[in-house]
């Protein structure tokens, strides 16, 4: 057993890319060399793939393969037919080696023959470029005169060791060696390597730090020393740390400073233009944004010449923002509402100021259906017209990650009420685990901005497909679910349908697949079996349900039910829809009982398990005093008509018989 080690080498990778590539490559490469685990390592410009012990023997597989039937494979003196002679021919096989086995209704002639697989290094070198052609980025180059050759980026050197057997290993024209680069500034020329170990060691000396988790806690342990010297605490914007671990191969930090005159601008405005633009991180103290930022460089400083470039870019960078600021303060918000008739949102549904038009009128009704009093409304509906106002400001052009925020700022520099104000800013959310709406106004525009995009998306056809979805409208139904839920808001989403709604099939399918997703730790089987009695435009009804079934699904109750279910089901025929209860059929004290509790629980506007459970004991007395499948037509009928209320009952909470005990 020897280890293994893949290096594939490229031009410098985008960040986001580079965790979609490790995972998927070392999943291939699991299955491909059958083994448990694959580490992996990534820098810019390179993809790293370390398997210890491979074992690599060759493997066989014993297959059986059927000849002519037995009848015609032998004369009666007990000769070979020509018919099995041929068979026997095709795999270099004797009489004495076959045996009788049955297929179907007959018997035939058989044979066990053994089938090379190769080794694993084998399976590898047959699969390695279809797996590297089958990474699932959202956007592939082509850097040779092939069509068919691509990948992110281009890949310019392989390194394949087997210890110190070299793999042969192609992807297109590029073949696998010895040979690997490393730092691109600090190392110089390309070396040799032997095998993996003397691989690890040179390129640790050639000044890549290969691992990726070693490298994000480098740059971390950095970042809290500068902010513990400036008495300060870090302060950046989410996903900036994994961005500028894979930016760099050997990260050296850099401190630099600005203009006290650039702390005017609001404090996300400066976190933003540093990260923005230069991937470098600002620092706080005391609740006050300081003018100090942290940038990390892929080159050795030996002076301050590295810092005084920094500092120049985030001057130019804060300078233009300065100016925006100013520019966008001497315009109201609400003397940009009219100019959004300009600015298209989707050919297919219209401008932004369509848009705005029609979230009042989302707006308005949600209001209704939370019970919002008149000055509630008066606010929802003014942050509902200021909503994209600030889409047509200098500064969301230049950075349009501030949309929202911005809206809010100028807000509050021009005298509205703080919660619209602040609702300008929220309307967005969530946009992670924790980022729900602070105030009842933003809740509202952020849960009518989301069905909106939903409902007008779909119905223009933006139907997302695989991984394709430029509209973000998986990220809209989630943060559309966590804004009901956060409120046990019960919204059914086909109330707020234009008359000319298109593909709600679509939508509907679409979101009880996210509903799926959503509460895939609750268990696929009770979201399915709530889905299939509660449409998916009711999300909130759809989640609380499945999240209390899930609550009570080890209980003794809930057993019960589900037997209940099984028996009713299982006597009445197949697509029954008779319901009609005639009491006056009634022959025994039990089909009364269960009549009386059948009608008690349908004026339940909620039902309970427990409820449900109330069910079991007259139904089985039922089916103990009574014959359900009485020989009499409309006795008959009377009694499945009682069953069949039963299971509509079962039915108001869930299709138990997708439930799986």
């Amino acid at each position: 057993m020897k280890d293994l080690l893949i290096e594939i080498g490229t031009e410098e990778l985008p960040p986001s890319s580079i965790e979609t590539a490790l995972s998927f490559i070392s999943d291939r490469l699991k299955e491909a060399l059958e083994v448990e685990k694959v580490e992996t390592f990534a820098t810019p410009r390179r993809l790293v793939f370390f398997v210890k012990n491979l074992e690599n023997t060759p493997k066989e597989e014993e297959e059986v393969v059927f000849g002519p039937p037995w009848k015609i494979a032998f004369t009666p003196e007990g000769k070979p037919t020509k018919a099995l002679e041929g068979f026997l021919r095709r795999f270099s096989a004797t009489p004495e080696e076959v045996f009788k086995a049955r297929k179907g209704e007959g018997e035939y002639v058989a044979l066990k023959i053994r089938k090379d697989l190769g080794t694993p290094l084998d399976r590898l070198k047959e699969n390695f470029e279809n797996i590297l052609l089958s990474v699932p980025f959202k956007k592939r180059m082509r850097w040779t005169s092939s069509k068919r050759i691509t990948f992110v980026r281009p890949i310019r050197w392989i390194v394949a060791l087997y210890g110190e057997e070299l793999v042969d290993l192609k992807f297109g024209n590029i073949k696998s060696s010895r040979k690997t680069n490393l730092h691109r500034i600090l190392a110089g020329s390309p070396v040799e390597v032997k095998n993996p170990e003397d691989y690890f060691q040179k390129v640790r000396k050639g000044f890549v730090i290969l691992d990726h988790r070693e490298r994000k806690d480098k740059i971390r342990q950095d970042l809290q020393e500068v902010a513990r010297n400036l008495g300060a605490e870090p302060y950046y914007p989410e996903g900036l740390l994994d961005e500028v671990t894979f930016l760099l191969e050997y990260p050296f930090p850099v401190l630099g400073s600005f203009e006290d005159k650039f702390l005017d601008l609001p404090d996300l405005v400066i976190v933003t233009v540093c990260a923005h633009h230069q991937r470098f991180f600002c620092f706080k103290k005391d609740g006050k944004i300081l003018n100090k930022f942290l940038g990390f460089s892929n080159n050795e400083p030996k002076d301050d010449t590295i810092q005084r470039g920094y500092e120049r870019v985030v001057k130019a960078r804060l300078e233009d923002a300065l100016f925006f600021y100013r520019e966008d303060l001497k315009r109201p918000l609400e003397s940009l509402v009219p100019d959004l008739k300009n600015v298209l949102f989707h050919p297919k549904i219209g401008s932004l100021l369509d848009k705005v038009k029609a979230l009042e009128s989302i707006a308005t009704k949600i209001c209704s259906k939370v019970g919002c009093l008149e000055e509630e409304l008066s606010k929802v509906k003014r942050a509902v017209y200021l909503s994209k106002a600030d889409i047509l400001t200098n500064m969301v052009a230049e950075l349009d990650e501030l949309q929202g925020y911005m809206g809010y700022v100028y807000a509050l520099e021009q005298g509205e009420d703080k919660e619209v104000a602040l609702a300008l800013w929220e309307q967005y959310r969530p946009l992670s685990e924790d980022d729900l709406p602070t105030t009842l106004t933003g809740w509202i525009l952020a849960v009518a901005d989301k069905v909106y995009d939903l409902i007008y998306f779909f119905k223009a056809g933006e139907v997302p497909k695989g991984s394709s979805d430029p509209y973000g409208l998986r990220r809209s139904a989630f943060g559309l679910f966590r804004l009901l839920e956060a409120k046990s808001c019960n919204l059914d989403l086909s109330e707020f349908f234009p008359k000319d709604m298109q593909n709600q099939d679509k939508l509907r399918d679409f979101l009880g697949q996210r509903l799926e997703s959503y509460l895939e730790d609750e268990g696929y089987d009770l979201v399915r079996a709530v889905l299939e009695v509660v449409p998916s435009f009711r999300p909130y009804e759809v989640i609380s349900r499945v999240r209390y079934l899930r609550s009570v699904k080890g209980s003794e109750d809930f057993s019960k039910v589900y037997e209940l279910y099984r028996r009713v089901a299982k006597i009445l025929p197949a697509n029954w829809e008779g319901t009609k209860v005639e009491e006056s059929k009634f022959e025994a004290p039990s089909e009364r009982e269960l009549w009386e509790v059948i009608k008690t629980l349908e004026s339940k506007e909620n039902l309970s398990l427990e409820d449900l459970v109330s069910l079991k004991d007259p139904v089985d007395k039922l089916f103990e005093e009574v014959m359900i499948m009485d020989k009499r037509e409309e006795i008959r009928k009377n009694r499945l008509a009682l069953v069949k209320r039963v299971k509509d009952l079962l039915l108001r909470v869930a299709d138990f018989s997708k439930v799986v005990l």
